[in-house]
């Protein structure tokens, strides 16, 4: 079983948790929810860096991280460099509303049937907040063939904290052993 899949997840949430400020474009009379989104995800940038992680980028006009960019091999991190970063910084990320949650959840479960039915039966399903668990927790191997394929007929429907074949392949190479 792959333990290094592990840091792909980290990532990955890493990946979701900054796209939650990409905000919408809706205006009021004094702020914009994207400017608001963009400033926070801005803060969020500088934390990062600060604690560790000098090769974070900063968040493009709408507020949302470029993820080619926040693979453990180009930010020079740990899985727990990553982790503990992200706790000190967390308090800066928006929550997501009740609709952008249940939009989550609902993705998560397709993506979980999509992948099972692709040849792979014993990928796990999203736990109760709407989370897709480390596959290898269940013996999935991320880079067999069957989950390659499974995970490109299911792109569509993948969270952006489930990393593509090509994420996943790209941080095992550096990480094998």
């Amino acid at each position: 079983m792959r333990t290094r899949v592990a840091l792909g997840v980290v990532v990955g949430m890493l990946v979701l948790a900054a796209a939650g400020c990409g905000g919408s474009a809706k205006t009021s009379s004094t702020t914009t929810t994207t400017g608001t989104a963009t400033s926070r995800a801005v803060a969020f940038a500088r934390c990062m860096r600060s604690h560790g992680l000098p090769g974070w980028p900063d968040p493009n006009s709408k507020g949302v991280f470029d993820k080619t960019k926040l693979s453990a091999q180009h930010l020079g991190a740990s899985a727990s460099e990553i982790q503990g970063a992200q706790q000190a910084c967390r308090h800066l990320l928006p929550t997501a509303s009740a609709a952008q949650q249940r939009a989550g959840v609902a993705q998560a479960l397709r993506f979980s049937e999509c992948v099972r039915t692709h040849g792979v039966p014993s990928f796990p399903e999203p736990d109760s907040t709407g989370r897709i668990p480390d596959p290898a927790t269940v013996g999935v191997d991320q880079g067999s063939r069957a989950f390659e394929a499974a995970n490109q007929a299911c792109a569509k429907y993948r969270p952006p904290y489930m990393p593509s074949n090509a994420a996943y392949n790209a941080w095992a190479a550096t990480h094998s052993g």
